[in-house]
């Protein structure tokens, strides 16, 4: 059952104190898209993700976002945040993802993702073992492709809450200062 746990649990990407990242080491934050960043329906960046990616990388950690979406959307997207994108990743299928953070020529240590799916985004990242945050999503709606992963993912994340297995960021932060 605990296959999909992720590292750690945010209410949303904006909950987590940047300096959190710091703490852990990261050099590179990846950063799902829809419903993560912004909503799916949001085709430019809020000033609040504006802000936030800012935030990063004033603390030297290099924000990317990565998307299944297509190349326009994520490219519109991250080109306002003035930073690298991936699209079409295919996630949860890994080949892609493995593929770049091999290039980063990194330990994987240093390499998180903030995503808001246990079936796509922290499964992914089990596979190219890295870490990964989720979180809850910033819209109760969803892309059509997404309405029947979300079921499943309800019913994970019921269990891992009852279980214990959703760790707030802020018990691994207060772990570390």
């Amino acid at each position: 059952m605990s296959d999909l746990v992720p590292y750690a649990h945010a209410l949303n990407l904006y909950d987590i104190d940047p300096d959190f990242f710091v703490k852990i080491g990261i050099k590179y934050l990846l950063l799902d898209l829809d419903n993560t960043l912004d909503t799916h329906k949001d085709k430019t960046p809020s000033e609040r993700a504006k802000n936030y990616i800012r935030e990063i990388k004033n603390r030297g950690i290099k924000p990317i976002i990565i998307s299944n979406n297509n190349y326009k959307r994520v490219k519109t997207y991250a080109d306002e945040c003035e930073v690298e994108f991936l699209y079409r990743m295919g996630k949860p299928f890994a080949h892609k993802l493995k593929k770049f953070v091999k290039s980063l020529n990194t330990d994987t240590d240093y390499v998180i993702m903030v995503g808001d799916q246990l079936l796509t985004d922290v499964k992914v990242c089990k596979k190219v073992g890295i870490r990964c945050i989720l979180t809850e999503k910033l819209w109760p709606g969803d892309q059509f492709i997404t309405k029947f992963l979300r079921w499943i993912d309800m019913m994970r994340r019921k269990k891992y809450k009852s279980n214990g297995l959703l760790i707030d960021w802020r018990e691994i932060y207060g772990r570390i200062k």
